[in-house]
């Protein structure tokens, strides 16, 4: 059966295409944010699934019934949700350094709100995510996670995705990756906050008629955000790896959704 000259086999794998392209921009960084008109969002998937169906392999409809059909159709879902989940959650994994900052220099009953997002989110929390996402558009973040999205065709067919024994395993560390750049990120402001810390406690014995509790919070609120400062250039070389490598992770985690 024809369709205005497309043939039922071309109508299914642009349906199928669209879906998993959907699924990704409707969870992906800066294209799934709620400022982000849900039309642009279908737009710009419908145009991208039109540009990647002939990289699709289209699925064999002879012996497919509706729900054999239906079930490809909730796998590419899946598959794409899984990749703008993965995108989204570097963003999350750079936030959580940042909270965990806040809440060790006492910034953690300050929130602000998130435009983006719209939630409420912790300071420093917030200036590492407007810093990641300034970088990961100089970066063309968005240009590697859609040619992430097109070798996705060739490393998991349509209807490919089939969960092994072992698949488990390789999705967390794929995901682990993400939490390991978050520590390097977090872990020298966090390692400044320690020492001072110490020091007041060192200071708290020496000198007992000090108000520690007095002298403390500045102390460490100066130490915290002069450390913040000193190692951002070290945080952006670790977000600048996290993104150069969007692509490539992308491609393993497909790999291991694949079986």
């Amino acid at each position: 059966m024809d369709i205005l000259g497309f043939g039922i086999t071309q109508i299914m794998t642009f349906l199928l295409v669209l879906v998993r392209v959907a699924g990704i921009f409707s969870v992906a960084p800066i294209f799934g944010n709620a400022n982000v008109s849900p039309y642009v969002r279908v737009g710009i998937a419908a145009v991208l699934a039109f540009v990647f169906v002939p990289m699709a392999h289209p699925p064999s409809v002879e012996s497919m019934d509706l729900l054999s059909f239906v079930l490809m159709v909730a796998k590419e879902a899946l598959v794409g949700l899984a990749m703008g989940f993965f995108a989204s959650m570097m963003f999350t994994a750079i936030q959580i350094a940042g909270a965990y900052i806040d809440l060790q220099i006492g910034f953690g009953f300050a929130n602000v709100i998130d435009p983006m997002l719209k939630q409420h989110n912790a300071v420093v929390g917030q200036l590492y995510n407007f810093a990641a996402t300034l970088l990961f558009l100089a970066l063309n973040g968005h240009h590697l996670m859609i040619r992430g999205l097109s070798d996705s065709f060739a490393v998991l067919p349509l209807g490919g995705a089939s969960l092994a024994s072992d698949s488990a395993t390789g999705i967390i560390q794929v995901f682990a990756t993400l939490f390991v750049s978050a520590l390097k990120i977090g872990a020298p402001v966090v390692g400044a906050i320690f020492l001072t810390d110490v020091a007041l406690g060192i200071l708290a014995r020496t000198v007992p008629q000090l108000n520690v509790f007095v002298v403390g919070l500045p102390a460490k609120l100066t130490v915290g955000m002069l450390a913040i400062f000193a190692v951002m250039p070290i945080a952006f070389v670790v977000m600048t790896g996290l993104f150069q490598g969007l692509e490539r992770d992308l491609v393993r985690l497909l790999r291991f959704i694949g079986g």
